[in-house]
């Protein structure tokens, strides 16, 4: 029988990328408030209320390959290899698809998509020079499989994510690097405020079976297993979290 899984983070070094808000910020929180210590990588920095010893706010863009590897040097020099990393960072654009221009087809797969792959890539390469496992989560969502009306580039770019999720799993698995993804649902941040300040919320709400919209911490214990010892038998596979909402269609 296997020895008991643990659901500690204490210790770990672990980057997020998109950090400095929304579901990344709550990453970095509760991440850090269980012990690890938590690179924010984002284009901002970690508000000054949320700072504390734990973490380490750099500033970077994840569709610039000089800033991808800067980032990673100063999380190595201050805490050694990220073995953990939340492909976090991501943009969001509501259009319809007749009206979608090429110039915001290209920034939300550039981000979404392009800059997850590189991300995650410099994260194995440096797991693997050192000859450590590790655990890599990329960030989808409901969409990817349940698109709404006005959401064509942003599900693509998700759906890209999944199936990313799993090629990566099946080549690094010999590696001893996991690699999985979270699938949020309906969480109110900033990225979706175009539609949460709108009629949507209320009908979205009404769709959910738990008849509520998703609050930061219903992220944590997904985190928290996927960043721990916990999920070390689980690879390649989608967590939705999202109260049920994608069995409404």
């Amino acid at each position: 029988m296997a020895g008991e899984a643990s659901l500690s983070v204490a210790g770990k070094t672990i980057a997020v990328t998109g950090g400095s808000s929304g579901l990344g910020l709550r990453m970095v929180e509760v991440l850090a408030a269980n012990g690890a210590n938590v690179i924010s990588i984002s284009r901002a920095a970690v508000p000054e209320s949320k700072h504390n010893a734990n973490i380490l706010s750099v500033i970077a863009d994840v569709t610039v390959a000089a800033d991808i590897e800067r980032a990673f040097d100063e999380a190595e020099s201050w805490h050694g290899t990220v073995t953990v990393l939340f492909n976090n960072a991501g943009v969001a654009e509501m259009e319809r698809a007749v009206d979608t221009t090429r110039d915001q087809l290209r920034r939300i797969l550039d981000v979404n998509v392009e800059g997850a792959f590189f991300v995650a890539q410099e994260a194995a390469k440096r797991m693997i020079a050192k000859g450590v496992g590790g655990s890599i989560i990329n960030l989808s969502s409901i969409l990817a499989d349940a698109p709404i009306k006005g959401s064509a580039a942003y599900a693509m770019s998700k759906a890209a994510v999944s199936q990313m999720t799993r090629s990566l799993a099946l080549e690094w698995a010999a590696c001893g690097i996991r690699v999985n993804a979270l699938a949020p649902g309906w969480f109110p941040t900033g990225l979706n405020e175009e539609i949460m300040d709108g009629p949507a919320r209320g009908f979205l709400k009404g769709k959910n079976p738990m008849r509520r919209l998703g609050e930061p911490e219903d992220i944590d214990g997904a985190v928290l297993m996927l960043a721990s010892d916990a999920s070390s038998y689980i690879t390649g596979t989608v967590i939705t979290i999202d109260g049920g909402q994608i069995l409404q269609g």
